[in-house]
C-alpha cells in the first residue's frame, strides 16, 4: 500500500515538474551509455525533485531507467556513496565484460550565484547548501523554467581498475573523484560566493600595495591620508561592479528577443572545450571587439551553455544614466580608457582585479582596447593582460586560462557610424539619449553572429618566468591575437565583400554566386577546422544582403555605390588573415617572371613578417615552407593553379584567381608607397611618413574602383613601420626615421610584381608632393 502511494506521488511530483521547469540538458548524447543496462546514473544528492527531473528527461529521451541505477554524491549517511560502489565495483570484477559506467549528472535552478544579501534571495536561488523542502519548492517555482541539466563524461570502471585490484580501495577512490567533480563543476558554473561589495571595496583599501599608493600620492601632494583614502574609496564605488543574479536572470529572455529580432540566427562554436577547462582553472575571456553587441553577445552564450558569467572591463563612456547601472549589475568593471600619469588608480583596478580572480571569477576585457572599425584586428593593448600575466606570476590560489575568442557578424548595428568615423567624423559620445535612439534598430535585421571560442592558452604553459615580464606578455598578447584569428568562421557578407571589392563593379548574379561558392571551396579546403560556415545558395545570400542595404540588385545585376563599398570592406577584412598568402601565392604565380615554388617562396618569406605583424598569421618562419605547400596544393585541387613545365606554375582562367590577386596586390602596394616615401628623404619624422603614405595610398586606391578609407589605416601603417624596424629594415633616432636597406634590389624586385602603370601612378605623386 506503501509503495503503490510513494508511486502516485513521485507520479504527481513528476507531473508538476513538467509543468514548472523548462530544462536545458548539455550534452544529452552522453546519456546514452554504451549498455543502459549497465548505466548508473550518479546526481550530487538525493534531493527528490531532481531524481523525478532525471527520470522525465530519461525518458524524453527514450532511455530505460531503474531506481537502483541513481547514486548520490551526497546522500547524508543514508546510503553511502562508498557502500554503493563497493557493490558495483565487485560485480564489475567478477565480469569484465560489463564495462560498468557511472555519468555525473547536475541539475541547477537558475545557476546564480549565492549573494550574502537577503534570505529571499538565499532561499530562491542556487547555493552551496541543499535546500530544505521549501527552498526545494521555491527554487522549482522560481527558477524551475531556468533549469540546468549538465551531464558529464561517465566514469569507466575499467579504467579505474587498472591501477588498483583492491575494491575497498577502488570504490574510495572512485567516490572521492565524483565528489570533487561535483564541486568544481557547481564552482564552474554558479561560480564563487560573492561578498558583499563594500567588504570587497574595503579589502582593496586595506590591501598593502593600495596603503602604499596611498601613503605615496598623500606625500607627493602634501595633503592628508584621510582626504586620498575618501577619494580611493569614491574611486572603487566607480570601477566595482554590482553584480545582480536577478538581473542576469531578467537580461536572459529579454536578450533572446533582442538577438530574434536582430539576427536569423546565432551560431555557436567550441564551447566544450571552455566548459571543461573551467573546472580546474579561473578564466578570462579575451574577445576580438567589434561592436557594442560583443559583451552582450558573449556573456549571454556563456549564460546559455551554463558556464559562469564573467565580470567585463568596460569603458567609463559606457557608465551613462540608467543603462551604467544595468551594466554595472550584469558584472561590469568600469574602467578609465588611459592610467598613464596615475599610478594610484592603476594599483587600485589592478587589486581589484587581483582580489575578483583570487575568488575565482571569471574576467572579460578586449585586447584591443576600442572597437575595430577597419575590420582587422587592431595591434593588442596589453595593460589589463599585463596586470593579469603580473598576478600570476606573484601567485594565483588557481590556475589561470585565457580564452580567445572571435566575433563576426554579417552585418553591424554600428556600420553607418563607424563608416563616418573613417571619413573622418569625431565618435559620438554615449549617451542615455544616443542609447534610446539607437532602439530603432530593432525595426531591421543584420542577417547572421558567429561565436567561436579560441584555443584555451592556460599561463602555467604559456608564461615565461625567466623573461620579463613585458616580454613575457608580448608573446601571450601575439599568441592571443593568432588563436582569435584562427578561430575564425566565415560569414556571408565576408565572401560577398571579398567578391565584389576585387572584382569589376558590375556583376551578374550567376557570376557573383560562381565566385562565392569556388571562395568558400578553396576556404573549406585550406582550413578544414574552420566549422562555423555559411548555410544555403549564394543567390540567398545575395538577396539577404540586398535586404540589409549592403548592394543593389537590377535585374540579374549586382553592383554597390561607393558607401556600401566602404562598409563592405570591414567584413572582407574579417577574413583576409585566412586568404593574404593563398592570395599572395596566385599573384606571384601570375606576374613573376619564373614563377618556381623557390622563387614564390623566397618572396613570400621576405614579406611574411609583416603580413604576420599586420594580420596575426600563426605560422613560425620554420614552418612556413611546409604551409606554402599545402596552400599551393589547395590551389591546384580548386582549379586556381596549374603546372605549365616542371615547378613552373601558372594561374588559370577561373574567375576567383583575379579576384584574389586584386585582393592581396593593395597590401604589397601600401608597403611599397611607405618604402617610396621614405627613401626619397635621407630621414623624416614619423608622423610626416605616415601622413605622406596615407595621401599617397588615398589617391592610387581610386584605381581599384573605391575609396575605401581602411586603405589608408593608421594603425595597419605604424605596425609596418614598427616591423621594419624590429627586422633593422630603418633605423630611429631622435623620433626621426631612415632607411636601412638596399633600396635598388628591393625595387627591382616590387617591378617585377606590382603593375607597371601602378608604380608610374606611385612615382608621379611622388613627384607631384
Amino acid at each position: 500500500m506503501l509503495s503503490l502511494l510513494q508511486s502516485g506521488l513521485h507520479y504527481l511530483g513528476r507531473q508538476f515538474i513538467n509543468i514548472v521547469t523548462r530544462p536545458r540538458v548539455v550534452n544529452p548524447e552522453l546519456l546514452q551509455a554504451k549498455s543502459t543496462r549497465n548505466a548508473y546514473y550518479i546526481l550530487e544528492n538525493d534531493r527528490l525533485s531532481h531524481q523525478l527531473l532525471l527520470k522525465n528527461v530519461l525518458q524524453k529521451q527514450g532511455i530505460p531507467f531503474m531506481q537502483q541505477q541513481l547514486l548520490f554524491a551526497d546522500s547524508e549517511g543514508k546510503s553511502p556513496l562508498k557502500e554503493d560502489l563497493t557493490e558495483i565495483v565487485a560485480t564489475q570484477q567478477s565480469n569484465p565484460k560489463l564495462n560498468i559506467q557511472i555519468i555525473p549528472v547536475s541539475i541547477f535552478h537558475g545557476r546564480r550565484p549565492n549573494r550574502e544579501k537577503s534570505w529571499l534571495n538565499l532561499l530562491c536561488t542556487e547555493t552551496w547548501h541543499k535546500a530544505g523542502p521549501l527552498g526545494s519548492f521555491m527554487q522549482l517555482l522560481i527558477n524551475g523554467r531556468q533549469t540546468l541539466v549538465s551531464v558529464d563524461k561517465p566514469l569507466d570502471l575499467q579504467q579505474l581498475m587498472v591501477k588498483e585490484d583492491n575494491v575497498d580501495s577502488i570504490a574510495r577512490k572512485t567516490a572521492r573523484v565524483l565528489r570533487t567533480h561535483f564541486s568544481i563543476l557547481r564552482a564552474s558554473i554558479i561560480g564563487p560566493d560573492l561578498s558583499h561589495r563594500r567588504t570587497l571595496i574595503s579589502l582593496v583599501l586595506k590591501h598593502p600595495n593600495v596603503q602604499k599608493a596611498i601613503d605615496l600620492q598623500a606625500a607627493e601632494r602634501n595633503t592628508s591620508r584621510h582626504r586620498i583614502e575618501r577619494h580611493c574609496f569614491k574611486t572603487l564605488d566607480k570601477i566595482a561592479a554590482n553584480y545582480s543574479p536577478t538581473t542576469i536572470r531578467l537580461l536572459d529572455p529579454i536578450l533572446n528577443w533582442v538577438w530574434k529580432r536582430l539576427y536569423n540566427g546565432v551560431k555557436i562554436h567550441n564551447t566544450a572545450e571552455v566548459q571543461e577547462i573551467s573546472k580546474t582553472h579561473q578564466i578570462i575571456y579575451l574577445p576580438c571587439h567589434r561592436s557594442h553587441m560583443d559583451y552582450l553577445l558573449l556573456s549571454w552564450a556563456l549564460y546559455r551553455h551554463g558556464l559562469m558569467i564573467p565580470h567585463v572591463a568596460a569603458g567609463e563612456n559606457l557608465n551613462i544614466p540608467i543603462v551604467g547601472p544595468i551594466l554595472k549589475r550584469g558584472g561590469a568593471i568600469f574602467m578609465r580608457r588611459k592610467f598613464h600619469g596615475d599610478p594610484l588608480y592603476a594599483c587600485l583596478y589592478k587589486t581589484y582585479l587581483e582580489q575578483m580572480s583570487h575568488r575565482g571569477h571569471a574576467l572579460e576585457y578586449f585586447i584591443e582596447g576600442g572597437r575595430s572599425r577597419t575590420g582587422r584586428l587592431l595591434p593588442a593593448k596589453t595593460g589589463l593582460l599585463s596586470m593579469s600575466i603580473d598576478s600570476f606570476r606573484e601567485g594565483s590560489p588557481k590556475p589561470v586560462a585565457l580564452i580567445p575568442v572571435w566575433i563576426g557578424y554579417d552585418r553591424l548595428v554600428e556600420s553607418r557610424s563607424y563608416q563616418k568615423e573613417l571619413a573622418g567624423a569625431k565618435k559620438k559620445r554615449e549617451s542615455f539619449t544616443e542609447f534610446f535612439s539607437s532602439l530603432k534598430i530593432l525595426r531591421q535585421k543584420f542577417g547572421e553572429t558567429l561565436l567561436s571560442f579560441g584555443k584555451p592558452i592556460p599561463l602555467e604553459d604559456h608564461s615565461d618566468a625567466s623573461l620579463s615580464l613585458e616580454e613575457d606578455v608580448t608573446n601571450i598578447s601575439q599568441q592571443v591575437m593568432c588563436n582569435i584569428n584562427q578561430a575564425a568562421g566565415v560569414t556571408k557578407s565576408s565572401l560577398l565583400a571579398t567578391c565584389l571589392l576585387s572584382g569589376s563593379q558590375l556583376q551578374s548574379v550567376a557570376e557573383l554566386s560562381d565566385k562565392s561558392t569556388r571562395l568558400l571551396n578553396l576556404l573549406t579546403q585550406l582550413y578544414p577546422n574552420t566549422a562555423l560556415l555559411p548555410d544555403g545558395k549564394p543567390s540567398d545570400w545575395i538577396q539577404s544582403a540586398h535586404n540589409m542595404r549592403q548592394l543593389e540588385t537590377k535585374l540579374n545585376l549586382v553592383e554597390i555605390n561607393q558607401a556600401q563599398a566602404q562598409e563592405m570592406s570591414f567584413y572582407r577584412n574579417n577574413i583576409q588573415h585566412m586568404l593574404v598568402l593563398p592570395s599572395m601565392y596566385l599573384l606571384l604565380a601570375h606576374r613573376l617572371e619564373s614563377p618556381r615554388a623557390q622563387n614564390i617562396n623566397r618572396t613570400i618569406r621576405m614579406l611574411y613578417p609583416f603580413l604576420q605583424a599586420e594580420l596575426f598569421l600563426p605560422y613560425k618562419m620554420e614552418e612556413l615552407t611546409d604551409q606554402l605547400k599545402q596552400i599551393r596544393d589547395g590551389l591546384l585541387e580548386q582549379n586556381l593553379l596549374e603546372e605549365s613545365e616542371p615547378q613552373i606554375w601558372k594561374t588559370t582562367s577561373n574567375a576567383l584567381v583575379n579576384t584574389l590577386i586584386l585582393n592581396a596586390e593593395p597590401i604589397i602596394l601600401r608597403y611599397y608607397i611607405l618604402l617610396r616615401v621614405l627613401t626619397r628623404y635621407e630621414e623624416i619624422s614619423r608622423d610626416d611618413l605616415i601622413h605622406s603614405s596615407q595621401q599617397i595610398a588615398e589617391s592610387i586606391h581610386l584605381e581599384y574602383g573605391y575609396s575605401t578609407p581602411e586603405y589608408k589605416d593608421e594603425q595597419v601603417l605604424k605596425s609596418f613601420i614598427k616591423q621594419l624596424r624590429n627586422l633593422d629594415f630603418v633605423r630611429e633616432e631622435n623620433a626621426r626615421i631612415r632607411a636601412n636597406f638596399d633600396s635598388e634590389s628591393l625595387f627591382k624586385q616590387a617591378n617585377k610584381i606590382l603593375r607597371p602603370h601602378m608604380i608610374s601612378l606611385i612615382d608621379h605623386k611622388l613627384r607631384e608632393r
